[in-house]
Order: C-alpha cells, then structure tokens, then sequence
C-alpha cells in the first residue's frame, strides 16, 4: 500500500514538471530585408550586422546607391528609380533626398506603427523630429545620428580682451559685432580672427547659409528673392566681416605640406590655431576638441540664431534616415529594423560603434558641452531644395557671376544692395531664357 501511494506521488510530481517545463520557443520564420542604403560595407558595419545579431531570424540584402549612380544623374533620382525597380522594403537616404520623396507622396506615415507600438520619441532631439515631419505632421522617416553645428568659442581669448562669453541663442548681428571687437593682431604681431564659419571659403554660399537658417528663401514660384533688404542686411554683415579681416579667410593663409594627422586638422578646422575667437563649425570639431587637452579653454553654444526666427537653425546634417518606402506592400519587417536602429537599446550601444556623429537620442548622462546641438527645436533645409528646382544652367550661371560680384562688394566698387539687385536680374533672365 505504501509502495503504490509513493508511485503515486511520484507520477504526480512528474505529471507537476512536466507541466512546469517551458515549452520549445516556436520556430520565427525566416525572413528577408530587401534595403537602399549608400552602401553595401559601411551599412553592414553601423547597422546591419548589429540587427542580424539580435534578430536571428532575418536576412539583408543590401542595394548600394552608389554602385549605382550614374553620371549626370542626381542621386535623389538614381534612389526614386531604384524604389521603383528593386521591391525596396527599406531605405536609408540623406535629409535632402528625404526631403524630396516625402513631397512626393513615396514614404510611408510611420505614425500609425509608432502609435500601435507606443515607440518612444520623447529623448528625440527636437529640431531633428521637427525636420523629419511633414506639414501635416506626419512622420515618414527615423534616423539613429546626425551631425549638428554650432558655435565654439576660444575662452583665453575672451578672458584676455575682457569680454562676456557667447550664449545660447545670441543672434547673428550679435555675433558679427562681437567678432568686431577683437583686434586683428595680438601682442606680438600674430594675425587673429574675431570668426570663421565654414563656409568662409565662398562668402557668397556663407552668407546664403547664414540667410537659410534666419528663414530666408533664395527662390520660389519661378521669382529670384535675393534683392530685398533681409538679404541685404546679410550680406552687408558677412562682406564688412571680410573687409575688416575680422572674418579668417583661409585664401589669405598657405596650405599646409605636412601629413600630420594635428597639422590637416588644423588646416580643416581653423579654431584649433588658437588665434580664432569664435567658429560656426560642425560636430566633429567637438570631437577634436574633445579627445584630449588643449593649449586654449574653450566653449560651445547654440549656433547662432535671427531675431525673428529664435529656434530656428540650418545646422543639421543626416546621411541615414530610415524610411519605407510607400508602395511596399509588407512593412511589419521594415519596421522591426526601423524599430531597432532608431530605438534605445541600439542607441547605448552608439558611442562604441559611431564615435563620429551625434546620437538623434539624448542621453540621461550626457555631457553639458554637447547639449548645445540639441537645443534649437527647428531645422531648415530649404535652400538646397531651392536650389535643386533650378535647371543645371542657371546653377552654373550662380558659380559663373557670384564670385565676381562678392569681388566688386570686397573691393568697394559696388555697394550690396546693386550686385544683389544685378544678381537677381542675371539669374531671372537666365531662368527665363532656359525656360522657353
């Protein structure tokens, strides 16, 4: 009797574990990624090949734009025909192409999914999720990193001139005046700049930058819009910077023979001379300035902003922006990898994969000099696609009498407002003749 309740138990104990087991994980169907991105290499080793380790069950065929641009053609275009011929599931493209396909109806709303999945958006820099909505408001693309501007200062500098430091938000006059007030040699004959942009290479491009991230249009409706007091007051600025030699003017300096790594750095980067008080410089300056001491003290701030357009800036750049394109009829993988790539766990793992760009995530632990690219809450991008709407002759006809007439303003043989105005009637009248 005993011997049969002790089998008992034991059946039973047995039937209890059996049932306590965890059942065999059902099986995930493979699945297949068909993806356009710049290519095949440098996709694999940002993104790819850290998805494939957490998502076992898929595979990535990777398209490259590159091995398929053809000369002559833009790249926007060589992306939209390669959409339509390759069954394209998802798409990694810079803002400007983005930009383009979005207008055109070709990506899909991410809305609904990010709703449905309560993906979280809330650590998105603000100015990146601005740029990446329509007008409507909605979301057609993610992306995991950028590369931002902003404005570094030199701190001896100021300390040595007794002047207050700049500040978030200062506008561009404000700069400009600023910049003036160092004087163009220091005590013992070395030349010194009160500012350089990086663009300071072609002060026409600087000045239509600068006009950019104040809200100013170059051209629309078929209209040239140069000829106008905000435009004039730019150019006045960024010409008077030049004339004074308050602005660096990498021309005026010899370019440098040496392979070294600190010497080509400096000649990319001005700012590290030293002898420059303030630069409008992207992201990677940071992370120069960053990597080791240096023999000045530095800061950074916003890039600098328009008094009419106080949140407003142009200073972002995004070459991987995930987007599906809209004719893809099954998007629930696309949107697994989209889901993954521009989520938090893919962001913690950035700063050991991607010590370049800047996480589209802010960080809870992040560093306060590196806030300074996150507080603008507006990105614009209008001149490009400005300029991308004009035929390829009136492009050349911007490179052909641009420098020419910024010459005559440096050399005081025409005032602004006149070669703005001249400009303005060069670029019409050959628009209107490749028109016909």
């Amino acid at each position: 009797m005993q011997m049969k309740k002790l089998c008992l138990l034991l059946l039973c104990l047995l039937i209890l574990l059996t049932g306590c087991q965890a059942q065999p994980e059902k099986k995930q169907e493979p699945k297949t990624l068909r993806i356009l991105a710049f290519s095949e290499k440098g996709f694999n080793q940002l993104y790819g090949n850290f998805f494939l380790a957490t998502h076992p069950n898929y595979y990535l065929e990777v398209i490259s734009i590159y091995e398929n641009l053809t000369p002559g053609m833009h790249m926007t275009d060589t992306i939209e025909q390669l959409i339509a011929q390759e069954n394209i599931d998802v798409l990694s493209i810079p803002m400007d192409s983005y930009s383009v396909l979005q207008k055109k109806g070709k990506l899909l709303s991410l809305d609904e999914m990010i709703t449905k999945d309560r993906f979280d958006l809330a650590n998105y820099s603000p100015a990146i999720l601005d740029f990446l909505r329509d007008e409507q408001g909605q979301i057609h693309g993610l992306t995991a990193t950028f590369v931002g501007d902003a404005l570094f200062y030199n701190k001896d500098l100021f300390d040595h001139y007794r002047l207050s430091y700049p500040r978030d938000f200062m506008t561009w006059d404000e700069v400009f005046e600023l910049a003036h007030k160092f004087p163009n040699f220091t005590d013992d004959q070395t030349p010194q700049y009160g500012f350089h942009h990086k663009k300071t290479a072609n002060p026409f491009m600087m000045a239509l930058t600068i006009g950019e991230g104040s809200g100013l249009s170059v051209y629309g409706n078929g209209k040239f819009t140069l000829n106008s007091p905000s435009w004039e007051k730019v150019f006045e600025e960024v010409t008077s910077c030049f004339k004074s030699r308050v602005c660096f003017d990498p021309h005026q300096t010899k370019s440098t023979q040496s392979l070294k790594l600190e010497d080509l750095q400096k000649e990319s980067y001005p700012f590290l001379s030293g002898h420059i008080a303030m630069a409008v410089a992207d992201s990677s300056l940071y992370r120069i300035l960053d990597e080791k001491d240096r023999e000045f003290a530095w800061g950074i701030t916003t890039l600098p902003v328009s008094a009419e357009h106080p949140d407003l800036g142009n200073g972002i750049e995004m070459n991987d922006i995930f987007t599906i394109p809209s004719n893809n009829q099954e998007n629930e993988g696309a949107w697994e990898f989209m889901k993954y790539v521009s989520g938090n766990d893919y962001a913690r793992l950035l700063p050991q994969i991607n010590t370049v760009d800047l996480p589209a995530r802010v960080s809870e632990n992040q560093e306060e000099s590196i806030q300074a690219f996150y507080k603008l809450e507006r990105a614009s991008n209008t001149l490009i696609n400005e300029l991308r709407e004009l035929p390829s002759e009136v492009l050349a006809k911007i490179d052909e009498i641009s420098p020419r007439y910024m010459s005559e303003i440096l050399s005081e043989q025409r005032t602004v407002q006149e070669s703005l105005q001249l400009i303005e009637e060069e670029l019409q009248l050959s628009l209107n003749s490749v028109s016909k």
